[in-house]
C-alpha cells in the first residue's frame, strides 16, 4: 500500500511539474544583438532593393540612414527561416533624431509580420512621427477580403526617442505591447485574431514618410521566442536552399485607371479626325 501511494505521488508530481517544465523548455529562443558592429550573415539578410548601402553597424546598434531622396517600399533586415506556432518577439530601437515629415503616414521605426495564410495576413508595430509633430505608436492588421487589402489601424500617444516593441501569440490571438523608453514596464496597446499560420517574413526595418524626409533609427537588438523554426540554416542540409523572404507590398491604386485612359485615347483620336477633316473641307 505505501509502494502504491508512493507511485502515485511521483507520477502526480511529474504530471504537475516535470512535463510542464519539459513542455516549455522545447520552445527555441534566438537572440540578436546589434551592440559592437554585430551582425549575424547566417541567420539575418538585409529585405529591399538598396538596403546594404543604408545599413551601417555601429557600436551602439545597427544603423538605418534613409537620406532625403529614397523613397523605398520596403527596407529593413529580415530573418532566413520561418516561426510556427506561438511565438513572442522583442525589438529594442532608438531614433537618434527626428525631423518632422511633411506628408505621408509617418516615419521611425517598425517591426513588420506577413503570414503563410490566404487572407495574406500582415502585422505591424512601430514608433512613428507624423506630420504636424504627432509622435505615435501604430498597431496594425491587414488583410486581404473578396480581392481588396484592408487595413486595421489603431494609433496611441508616443513620448520618448527609444523603447521596445512586443508581438505575443497565443493560440490565434495576436497582443500588441509596447515600452515607452528603454526601460520600465510593457503596456498592451490591443489584442486582434490572427490565426495559427506561420510567420513567413519578419522585417525588422524604418519606414519613411515622404521623399523629402531623412529617416534614422538605431535597432539594439531583437528576441524571438517559439515553438519552431521551419526552414532554420541549422535543419538544412549542406547544399539544401535557404528560405528566401519575400516581400511583397500591396497593390497601390492607379491614379487612371486603365478605362479611362483608353477613353481619352480614343477620345483624342476623335479630335485630331476632326481637326483634319475640317482643314481639308477649307
Amino acid at each position: 500500500m505505501k509502494s502504491g501511494l508512493r507511485w502515485a505521488f511521483v507520477l502526480w508530481v511529474a504530471t504537475r511539474f516535470v512535463l510542464p517544465l519539459a513542455a516549455e523548455s522545447s520552445d527555441r529562443e534566438i537572440y540578436f544583438s546589434f551592440l559592437g558592429e554585430q551582425f549575424d550573415n547566417e541567420l539575418l539578410v538585409p529585405l529591399g532593393r538598396g538596403t546594404v548601402r543604408l545599413l551601417e553597424p555601429q557600436s551602439d546598434g545597427l544603423l538605418f540612414n534613409l537620406p532625403a531622396g529614397y523613397k523605398l517600399t520596403a527596407v529593413g533586415v529580415s530573418l532566413r527561416f520561418q516561426i510556427q506556432g506561438d511565438f513572442e518577439i522583442i525589438a529594442s530601437y532608438e531614433v537618434p533624431a527626428w525631423k518632422n515629415p511633411e506628408a505621408g503616414y509617418g516615419m521611425g521605426p517598425g517591426l513588420y509580420l506577413k503570414m503563410h495564410d490566404e487572407k495574406e495576413s500582415a502585422v505591424s508595430i512601430g514608433r512613428l512621427l507624423r506630420p504636424k509633430q504627432k509622435h505615435v505608436f501604430n498597431a496594425t492588421l491587414s488583410t486581404t477580403e473578396d480581392s481588396k487589402r484592408k487595413h486595421d489601424v489603431k494609433l496611441f500617444d508616443a513620448k520618448t526617442n527609444s523603447g521596445k516593441l512586443k508581438l505575443v501569440r497565443e493560440g490565434s490571438l495576436l497582443k500588441y505591447s509596447v515600452m515607452d523608453g528603454p526601460d520600465g514596464t510593457f503596456r498592451e496597446l490591443r489584442e486582434v485574431e490572427l490565426g495559427t499560420a506561420d510567420v513567413d517574413l519578419l522585417r525588422l526595418g524604418a519606414q519613411q514618410s515622404d521623399v523629402k524626409t531623412p529617416v534614422q533609427v538605431l535597432w539594439k537588438d531583437l528576441f524571438i521566442k517559439a515553438a519552431s523554426f521551419p526552414n532554420h540554416p541549422d535543419s538544412l542540409a549542406k547544399g539544401e536552399r535557404q528560405h528566401v523572404p519575400h516581400y511583397q507590398p500591396a497593390p497601390q491604386p492607379e491614379s487612371i485607371s486603365l478605362y479611362w485612359s483608353l477613353l481619352a485615347g480614343i477620345g483624342l483620336l476623335l479630335v485630331l479626325g476632326v481637326a483634319v477633316w475640317v482643314k481639308k473641307r477649307a
